[in-house]
């Protein structure tokens, strides 16, 4: 019996040590009893565009890993500040209410002083990014702008007279538009639309000459033929335009992108944050979200909590700098 009893005792070691050991380094524990319910992601766009587009495709990777159902709730106005001003009054720090934030958009909405913001970052509390998506220079296919350089030229000729749109007030593309203005040394007439498909809209009709937004908003719009892209703002071409040059490659140093990932309120216990976030990187990871992800023109760009919340420091001063700029 004595036997036996030490035979047990080591065999039950052994399982444990074999148990740790398929664990993941550093693998955060499921939280007891949680998720027990659907989690939902509250996005501050509407629905259909690119912002909205991978909030969708994650939520059906997601509810895979959680087991649980994740529910998006739409809720626009105001570049995103609409939606951060409810889920800082009314989400609960308890891991079942997600945000997603832009930046540098939550940057402009932050520390613009006109926008009296009810939220600070600090009330944010990162948990994974999701997208990268560069920011990118369209006309329509009649355009007289055939390259960079042609409309370039055009604004250094005529100040203030080339028509270019953004999303709106503070949005990265905004700030794009401002960025290339002090680095090229031109002047354009500054157009805000209400979103991407408002703008892109506008720039298929010439109602404006130059659209700046994000390669996922175009990439449809310019395989379809029915515009083109003079330029990308990222540190490399994108795979599926191999033959659009970046900033940098004309002379413009400037990588500027929407950075999408998400928030849970401050105060939310860590092994929920951790947790979350681990579950992100699952679902990010997902063959079929990645698919998804591809022909939506997505780039990927998964950071932990630590990456994720230096990332959103290191883009505070540009954008205190432009807000400078347009508020002048």
């Amino acid at each position: 019996m004595k036997r036996k009893s030490v035979h047990l005792r080591v065999l039950t070691i052994l399982v444990l040590i074999l148990g740790l050991a398929v664990l993941p380094a550093g693998a955060a524990e499921k939280p007891k009893d949680y998720p027990s319910r659907a989690i939902t992601i509250m996005v501050g766009f509407g629905a259909g565009g690119s912002s909205d587009v991978g909030v969708r495709i994650l939520a059906e990777a997601l509810k895979k890993v959680l087991g649980q159902p994740v529910l998006v709730e739409n809720k626009p106005g105001a570049g995103s500040q609409v939606m951060l001003t409810d889920f800082k009054n009314n989400a609960k720090p308890d891991g079942y209410t997600l945000a997603l934030i832009n930046i540098p958009q939550i940057q402009t909405i932050v520390f613009d002083p006109t926008r009296k913001a009810a939220f600070a970052i600090t009330d944010l509390q990162p948990v994974a990014n999701h997208v990268q998506d560069p920011g990118a220079i369209l006309v329509r296919a009649e355009s007289p702008f055939k390259t960079l350089e042609d409309f370039l030229s055009a604004a250094k000729a005529s100040p203030g007279q080339v028509r270019v749109s953004t999303t709106g007030i503070g949005s990265d593309d905004h700030l794009a538009v401002l960025d290339v203005m002090r680095k090229a040394d031109v002047r354009f007439n500054i157009v805000h639309m209400q979103d991407t498909a408002t703008a892109l809209k506008n720039a298929l009709g010439g109602h404006i000459d130059v659209d700046f937004d994000n390669v996922g908003g175009f990439l449809p719009t310019v395989k379809s033929g029915q515009a083109r892209l003079l330029a990308v703002m990222d540190d490399k071409r994108f795979p599926d335009l191999p033959d659009v040059p970046t900033l940098r490659e004309r002379g413009i140093d400037l990588v500027s992108s929407s950075t999408r990932g998400y928030v849970l309120p401050a105060g939310t216990p860590m092994e929920i944050v951790k947790y979350m976030s681990e579950s992100i990187k699952k679902a990010m990871e997902d063959p079929e979200h990645v698919k998804r992800m591809q022909d939506a023109g997505l780039t990927l760009k998964f950071m932990t909590i630590e990456e994720y919340g230096k990332f959103i420091e290191s883009q505070n001063e540009r954008a205190k700098q432009l807000i400078g700029m347009y508020r002048k």
